[in-house]
Parts: C-alpha cells; structure tokens; sequence
C-alpha cells in the first residue's frame, strides 16, 4: 500500500469516528427545567460535581443578574462539562432530552431563592499564615530573647517569651506569632481601620518558672524576629465547615495579604466584618461593585437601579469581632480593594 493510499485511509477512519461521536454527544445533553429550592450552587453539585462552578455559570449567562434571582420553571442546559440557561425562545427548538416537566409557578413574581447550604467540607488556602487585621485586639506578650544570638529565628528555635499574665501560661500551650504591618485605611470612610497582622508561625510553652516562660518554635511561615506579637493559637484547618449566613449582611474588601493592585482566585482578603456584625467562620460571600451605567441609563428622566457587576466569591476562614479573613475561591473578573461583599444567607 503507497503512502497517498495509507493517508486517504486514515482520513476516512478519522471521518467516521467523528460521524459516530457527534450523536453520542448530542444525546449527552439534557434540558432541566429549575424547581423552588433550587440554587445554583445546587445544580453544579448535581450535574457537574462542582459546587464552586457557579460563578461560571451566572458569568456567562447575563440574563442571570444575581445568583441569588433564578426562578421555577427557568430552563437550563447541560453538556460537557457546562451548564447555560436557555432563552424561552431556544427551548422548543433545543434537540436534548427533557429531564423533568415544569413545576408550577403559582405566584405572579417568582420568588428569588437563596443558595442552598452544601453538605461538604471545603479546602482552605494550604497551611497556615493567612493573617488578619488588628483592630481593638490586645497580644497576649512578645518574643523577648532566643537561646542563642541569632537575628532570624525558625522552626526547633528555643525563644524566651514576656507575658502579660505569666499565671495563665502552662506547659503545652500553644500561640501563634505575628508582626504588624502598615494601617488599613476604610476605602469609604477614608478612616483607619486597623493594623496589618502577618502571621509569622506558630510556639508551644516548654517551660514556665515565674515570668520566665521558654518556648520552642514548631512552625515558621515567615522570618521571625525577636519583638514578634502573641496572639492566641489559630491551628491552620485545611477543612472548614460551610455555614449560611444569618440575614442580609454586606461589607467592604479592606486589603489583600498580597498587597497587590488586582485580586483573584487563592488571594486572600480582609473585610469590615466580623463577628459583631453577625458573620462567621465558613460563611460564602458573593463580591460585586456597582455597574457603569450608560448615559441613557444615568439619564434623569430614564434613570433606572442596576444590579451590581457580581465578580467572584469567597469564603471567611477566620472571623474576628470586628474584621474578617477571608480565601477567594473563585473569580470571573479582576477583584479590587473597595468591592462590595455579602454574604450568601437563606
């Protein structure tokens, strides 16, 4: 056989595979019509196996303002890997099986429904070292001294620790390690907000006589010198539980641990909430800033609201009374410091 005859062979084996897989693949999609309860963290669990693919889907789909607004009997596609929503006008026309029929919608305004609570467990950003802002926080003492004259401390280091209240330190116990950084300044206010904490490791008391308390460094996330502020221990979960916030609550993103200009997915951020607020370790957040409206939008006599442009999402890893910290796990546009946050509540 030449190699003109073996290449026309080939290309017809290529053609016919290709024959073959397309009705497989129209037969792989299907049509479900969304029923009250539904969320869209829901359906990607349920068809795709990727609750955190939803940012995706409202992304690409701007008929979806918010995540929070979709409603019974809205219909949606899914197909390799993807799910969109249909316009009404495509669905008599889309050749896909019809999973379920339309429930029925007995109000005249549909009812937005709020994201279902997940029942897994979610990765945090790996180790520790996510840090938070210090607001009205008060250190526990400082890393006075080390058992030997180095500057830069880590990992098996010996260090002499000053207590505030030596009484309440016993052998075993555990404490994180932290520097202070720059001030924080509210981009709304234009006031301070707090202080910059890095987290540089984390100690375990190995002896206390007195006010003389000696610890051993077990962990080291950065350079650690002596003056290092001691806060109590924050053990570095890689699991956190999700929780659904309690009522509508929304803040600001104040600064990032990177420091940098544009945010996105495993960037971590500090918001203007913590606990006082209401807001919880394991609680999601949608972050969104208003939309640039067109000139016919902002006209005085047309003005209408515009929903805000919804840019990623996030999850509180570490709630304070008065700040929170919080891992972007997911990001469909660049995220800055002053986008809004709120968080995803029943």
């Amino acid at each position: 056989m030449t190699n003109l005859n073996r290449f026309w062979l080939s290309l017809l084996f290529l053609l016919l595979a290709v024959s073959l897989a397309l009705p497989v693949f129209a037969a792989e999609q299907q049509i479900y019509t969304i029923k009250k309860g539904d969320s869209l963290w829901g359906i990607s669990q349920r068809f795709i196996q990727d609750p955190f693919y939803w940012p995706n889907v409202w992304a690409n789909n701007p008929d979806i303002t918010n995540p929070h607004l979709i409603y019974p009997g809205q219909k949606i596609r899914i197909y390799n890997g993807r799910i969109e929503f249909l316009p009404a006008y495509q669905e008599a026309a889309e050749p896909a099986k019809v999973m379920e029929e339309p429930a029925p919608v007995a109000e005249a305004v549909a009812e937005p429904l709020a994201p279902e609570e997940p029942q897994v467990q979610v990765m945090k950003a790996a180790g520790g070292g996510n840090g938070f802002l210090l607001t009205n926080e008060t250190p526990l003492g400082l890393l006075v001294d080390s058992v030997d004259s180095r500057v830069l401390l880590t990992s098996d280091d010996v260090v002499f620790l000053d207590m505030l209240d030596p009484s309440q330190v016993k052998v075993g116990d555990s404490y994180s390690l932290f520097s202070a950084g720059k001030e924080v300044i509210h981009p709304q206010t234009g006031e301070k907000f707090g202080t910059m904490m890095f987290e540089l490791g984390f100690l375990q008391v190995i002896s206390v006589s007195g006010r003389t308390v000696e610890a051993r460094i077990i962990d080291a996330y950065r350079e650690i010198e002596r003056g290092a502020q001691i806060f109590p221990y924050l053990p570095a979960r890689k699991e956190i539980a999700l929780k659904k916030g309690q009522g509508q609550l929304s803040g600001y993103l104040l600064d990032s641990q990177q420091e940098k200009l544009g945010l996105g997915q495993n960037d971590m951020v500090y918001l203007d909430l913590g606990t006082d607020s209401g807001l919880q370790t394991g609680n999601l957040l949608y972050i969104s800033r208003p939309r640039k409206a067109s000139e016919l939008a902002l006209d005085k006599k047309n003005a209408i609201p515009l929903p805000d442009q919804l840019l990623g999402a996030a999850l509180v890893v570490d709630a304070r009374a008065k700040s929170s910290t919080a891992f972007i796990f997911k990001s469909v546009s660049e995220i800055y410091v002053g986008d809004r946050v709120a968080v995803a509540a029943e």
